[in-house]
This record gives C-alpha cells, structure tokens and sequence, in this order.
C-alpha cells in the first residue's frame, strides 16, 4: 500500500491534470452536529488505501488529479472560497470541491454563477440532499448551512432551475417558501420511492440539456443515516446507497455536470469511517466516469 493519498492519480501542476481537488475545511456554519472541517484530510489518508479501480473493477489509473490542498480559513473566508473557486473553473479542469458543511457551497455556487455568464451557459444546481436548505435566516444566521439555495437564489439562480433531490426533513418557512415557488422541482425521497429512480433520473436528464452547467451539490446526509451515520444532520428514512450512487453515475454521464461538491461528511461523528468511505468510494465512482470521459475526447 502507498502511503500517499489518491494513489497512482496525483500530478504535480494544475496544467497536468483532468480534475482539481480542493477542501475546504469548515463547519461553523452547521447547527447540530460538527466535525465536517475534518472530513477532506480524513478523505485523503483513507485513499492511501485505495487502488484507482472502480467497484466494477474498471482502472482509470490514466486519470490525472491534482489536489489543490485546503483553502485556509480566513477572515472573509467566503470571499476568499468564491476567488479561489473562480480560479478553478476558469483553469478548464473538471472541479471537485471537500467540504465542510453545506454553507461551503454558497461561495462556490456565487462563483460558478459568473463563471456560467461568461461563458453564456444557463447556470443550474441539482441538490441531493435530505434538507432544502432554503431557508433565509436558520440559527439567527443567513449563512448557515440550512441556508445554501436562498442564498443562491438571492444571488442570482433562477428557481427553476434548481433542483432537489432525496428530502424528507424541512422547516416551516421552507415549506412555505416552496408554496410560494411552484416552479421549484422538489423530489422528496417519498416521491422517488413512489416514481422509481430511473423515472426520477429521466426527469432530470430531460430538463438539462446542453444549453445549461449543473453544479452538482452532495450533501452525504441524503444517504440513510444506515449507509451514512457520521453527518451532523442525520435523517430518518432515506435513499440507499446504491439508489443515490445511481443518481450521481447518470447525472455524471449524460448530464452537463460541471462542477461538484461532497459536503458534511463528519469523520467526528462517524463509526469506523463508514461515512467518510461512501464519500470517497462515490469520488472514486466519479473519477472512472470521468476517466472514461477523458478516453472518448
């Protein structure tokens, strides 16, 4: 076993590589459980242990990646994520960003934002998760983590399109805001139950043509709490693990997803790093996708 993380798929310069890693080690923005600002380092020594092999077996070792390192917390911390997420989008490698709570996204979605007008792209967030977060003001904070879609909406991110994948625990003022906003796809993890992944998918597929950039936001949460225990908001009744690695493996081959987030994976509160394993196995999953991406160009 190598004793370096992502064995096998580490360059040495951005130049060099197909995708960029980033973490960003935060979690203040979380309001029940903690322990996300731990989850990118904790990823990086799991994947010392991991050969560049999908769970099929498929070897993307021919994938470049280039791990970019954590952005530091600073004061005006956001500011500075959504500066350096600018710079990663316009460097033309595929962005993947290591939370930290799901706060982290508001900076990161503000930069793909402008960084889809400039390239005259219709920009789109589909949120697996099983909270909306879109609400305005959570904890006397409206930059909490339970806040990310109004913010983007706020923003500039036209409701609809944004999508929410795998919900089933909301506030009042989002249930409300929901009324208020038809236009918003909601699939609550009931509903998908009820339509089946694959129509569910089909969906998505068909709303998101080549006209649009989807920044895909995975809040691990959306997993059952079974698949998924250490993340600070744990809810009841959720997905399995093979139904939203599905979602995340059609999205990644037929939808125009170009950029993407892993976020509150707290190895603080997990058992046996079971969670931080699902994160780093459905990155994994990710890197065969793109790598097969990479062979047909």
């Amino acid at each position: 076993m190598s004793d370096q993380p992502f064995r096998g798929l580490l360059v040495d310069t951005l130049a060099e590589c197909d995708v960029v890693l980033t973490g960003i080690p935060y979690d203040e923005g979380a309001s029940c459980g903690s322990g996300a600002r731990l989850a990118p380092q904790r990823m990086r020594e799991l994947s010392a242990f991991l050969p560049p092999l999908s769970k099929d077996g498929k070897d993307f070792s021919t994938l470049k990646v280039f791990d970019s390192g954590d952005i530091i917390q600073c004061s005006n911390y956001f500011q500075s994520i959504e500066k350096e997420a600018m710079l990663r989008y316009r460097s033309h490698k595929f962005p993947i960003f290591l939370g930290g709570d799901h706060s982290v996204s508001i900076p990161l979605q503000r930069a793909f934002l402008s960084y889809c007008k400039e390239n005259h792209k219709i920009p789109a967030i589909v949120h697996l998760d099983a909270h909306p977060d879109i609400c305005d003001v959570y904890d006397g904070s409206k930059f909490s983590h339970a806040c990310t879609n109004q913010r983007s909406i706020e923003a500039g991110y036209l409701p609809q399109n944004i999508t929410l994948l795998g919900l089933r625990g909301f506030e009042k003022q989002e249930i409300d805001y929901f009324q208020k906003h038809p236009e918003i796809e909601v699939y609550t993890t009931s509903k998908i139950q009820s339509l089946g992944v694959e129509k569910v998918i089909d969906a998505v597929l068909k709303k998101y043509d080549d006209r649009y950039a989807i920044y895909l936001s995975y809040d691990i949460d959306i997993n059952d709490p079974a698949y998924a225990p250490g993340t600070g908001t744990p809810e009841a009744f959720g997905l399995t693990s093979l139904e939203v690695l599905k979602i995340i493996e059609n999205l990644f081959q037929k939808a125009p997803i170009c950029a993407f987030d892993i976020v509150e994976v707290s190895p603080l509160l997990d058992i046996n790093n079971v969670t931080s394993w699902l994160a780093l196995k459905t990155l994994y999953e990710v890197f065969q996708i793109l790598n097969q991406k990479k062979q047909k160009e």
